[in-house]
């Protein structure tokens, strides 16, 4: 079942989503296939993630995917982030994963099975790859 009580609660969270002004970082990403959009803005502390906040709109699957990442990766470092990014990735594209870095993330394993929905599940993961890999 694509939505899960886990993924239609995570959709509604409200504790991540707003601004944070002077963000360390700041990244948009878009799905151009639905109109989904992120944007994330980032706190670090050098190479820790210690906020992200978010603005956007989009699906219950964005939604939540975005609330269930930022929930993971703060506190991580930047290379921990990534790790958990790519474990998100491969298990979207069913490749190897490694289900203890992923904690909750699992939940989403079904969505892999719908093909349009991969691309809403991994906007803000896209969205996070971008902005750990650029500087400024």
């Amino acid at each position: 079942m694509i939505y899960s009580e886990f993924i239609m609660d995570y959709s509604k969270l409200k504790k991540f989503h707003g601004k944070i002004e002077n963000a360390h970082k700041v990244e948009e990403g878009k799905n151009l296939s639905c109109g989904d959009e992120v944007t994330l803005y980032f706190l670090f502390d050098g190479d820790k993630i210690v906020d992200v906040k978010f603005e956007g709109h989009g699906c219950a699957i964005s939604q939540a995917s975005t609330n269930a990442m930022i929930e993971q990766i703060i506190g991580k470092t930047k290379e921990e982030a990534m790790q958990i990014m790519k474990n998100a990735e491969n298990m979207m594209l069913g490749k190897e994963f490694d289900e203890n870095i992923l904690g909750p993330i699992v939940n989403f394993y079904d969505v892999k099975n719908y093909p349009m929905r991969v691309k809403c599940f991994l906007l803000p993961w896209k969205t996070l790859e971008l902005a750990l890999k650029s500087e400024g």
